[in-house]
């Protein structure tokens, strides 16, 4: 039974493997097996914002050292304040934090009268100031101590400066809450999750040091063939081994374990006994070639020995039409590709890929639309899988799209879906997405940001491909003005100053050409 190219990437194919726990410095790109909690309140204890003051009430303070005996427990007085570093614990007692740029530090000192202090120089205040006065306790001090001299913690006398805000400071002012960002035992990270560097470094925060994740799929390659070479030119006759070099590579980065890789020669024992072998255990099996109808192709009768399941036998599309996938006695999922380079990879991408991210408990992703920027004629009965090109925001089918060539994918932005009927410059297309293709290094045109939903700066678009659009809506703010463009068919919204709104004559109507600073603007798809 064949079926199309979309009900290739949503067939079923497994459930997800099982759960492991891994190290958080191993977790990043693997997807939560279990809701992560924090361990404690994050943050557990409640710290300074800014380098500065630590106050008690209100100003002016007296600036003592909390460390000494007289202050007990560690605490401010109303009336106090201390030095106190970004990320250090609170007092107790402390109201508020005072930054050092807004902070004024006198002596009261008979002897030295009243001196400014810097601000700038208490951004990090770690040595003690000089005494305001000569204390018994003060080395070097005489004896008896003056009856008007401040303790020997006094370290001068601090203020607000003419830089603070009227209200300065109010009560919370720079200090992090305990508990701000989430509370003990809050659920920080779902089930479900595809790990990000963001979420490793939150689930450190909230104090685990392993993650609940979802295996890696176990995955074999079979390759057949009899006239294949893995190294070196080949002779006539003979043709050189695309899949062994770039395969397993690929699948360890969709997220895979490959545990291995076995050749078979064109003969049904051989094949037989390869995949058997191949799938006592691994989860998912991968084969290249034998799936045509020839004497030579003997995977559709080994599958019958096993006992295995076909899902689907052929795919409605062109190239990659003979790819098959099964399931043999054991639940190993048998993905079998074409032995054509191209056919193969489309194949992969439309059937394996989305199964090892099913495997791995990752969503296998919507499909796309783009404007196709020539007319490509259909292909009878079948359509067609053409590797295309962005340019200009449109897409242009590679000329390199037989099924045994690679020139053409290894450029190409995607995989464009062409009907029976072809298609006309100006439609819109069904694309595919290259899992290689990371969206941040895909082509920097509007296109591809379309297609893919990520934020681009359009600046960098333009100057890289002098794209042009029409300007079909200018709604202006106090300073910022929301500007929709039409840029082959895909409608951007950018919003721009209105300095350079105003300077570009961007209007309704107009030509938009991106050759505003990049600074100014940011995209958003709509």
């Amino acid at each position: 039974m064949a079926i199309s190219a979309d009900a290739a990437i949503r067939a079923e194919s497994g459930a997800p493997v099982e759960a492991e726990s891994v190290p958080i410095a191993e977790a990043l790109g693997r997807v939560t097996a279990a809701a992560v909690q924090a361990a404690q309140d994050v943050p557990h204890f409640a710290s300074s914002a800014m380098d500065g003051w630590a106050v008690a009430g209100s100003g002016p303070w007296v600036v003592i050292d909390v460390a000494a005996p007289s202050t007990g427990a560690r605490g401010l007085r109303p009336g106090h304040a201390t030095p106190i570093v970004t990320g250090a614990v609170i007092p107790p007692g402390t109201t508020a934090v005072l930054r050092s740029e807004h902070a004024v530090i006198t002596s009261a000192s008979p002897a030295l009268g009243s001196v400014s202090v810097d601000p700038g120089s208490l951004a990090a205040p770690t040595e003690p100031l000089r005494p305001v006065t000569p204390c018994a306790a003060t080395p070097g001090a005489s004896a008896t101590p003056d009856e008007s001299c401040e303790p020997a913690t006094a370290r001068g006398h601090l203020a607000v400066s003419d830089a603070a805000k009227p209200g300065e400071p109010f009560t919370g002012q720079h200090i992090r809450r305990a508990g701000e960002e989430a509370a003990a035992d809050e659920t920080v990270i779902a089930s479900g999750t595809l790990l990000n560097p963001a979420h490793i470094a939150l689930a450190a925060l909230a104090g685990r040091d392993e993650l609940s994740v979802r295996a890696k799929p176990r995955v074999r390659f079979v390759f057949s063939g009899d006239e294949v070479d893995s190294v070196g030119v080949p002779q006539s006759g003979r043709v050189r081994d695309t899949f062994g070099p770039q395969l397993p590579a690929l699948l360890e980065m969709l997220g895979a374990r490959v545990l291995g890789q076995r050749r078979v020669g064109d003969t049904l024992s051989g094949t037989v006994e390869t995949l058997a072998a191949s799938i006592r255990d691994a989860q998912l099996v991968i084969t290249t070639g034998g799936t045509g109808r020839s004497s030579a192709d003997h995977l559709r009768d080994a599958l019958n020995e096993l006992d295995a399941t076909v899902l689907f036998d052929g795919i409605a599309v062109r190239p990659g039409g003979p790819t098959l996938l099964a399931r043999a006695a054991n639940g190993c999922v048998v993905a079998c590709l074409p032995g054509n380079p191209l056919a193969a990879m489309v194949g992969l991408v439309i059937t394996v890929v989305p199964l090892v991210r099913g495997l791995g408990g990752r969503a296998s992703g919507d499909l796309a639309e783009v404007t196709v920027g020539a007319d490509i004629a259909g292909s009878g009965p079948s359509a067609l899988l053409v590797p295309y090109s962005l340019a200009d925001a449109l897409a242009y089918p590679s000329a390199w799209r037989g099924s045994a060539m690679m020139r053409g994918l290894a450029d190409a932005d995607g995989l464009l879906e062409v009907p029976t009927g072809g298609l006309r410059a100006g439609q819109r297309a069904i694309v595919i997405g290259l899992p290689w293709r990371e969206p941040a290094l895909q082509s920097q045109t509007v296109g591809a940001l379309v297609s893919n939903h990520y934020e681009r700066d359009i600046m960098k678009i333009s100057a890289r491909n002098q794209l042009k659009g029409t300007i079909v809506e200018v709604t202006k703010g106090a300073t910022t003005s929301h500007v929709r463009i039409d840029i082959g068919g895909s409608i951007v919204t950018a919003s721009i100053t209105n300095e350079a709104v105003d300077e570009l004559g961007l209007v309704v109507g107009a030509d938009a050409y991106a050759v505003v600073k990049a600074s100014d603007v940011m995209v958003a798809v709509d």
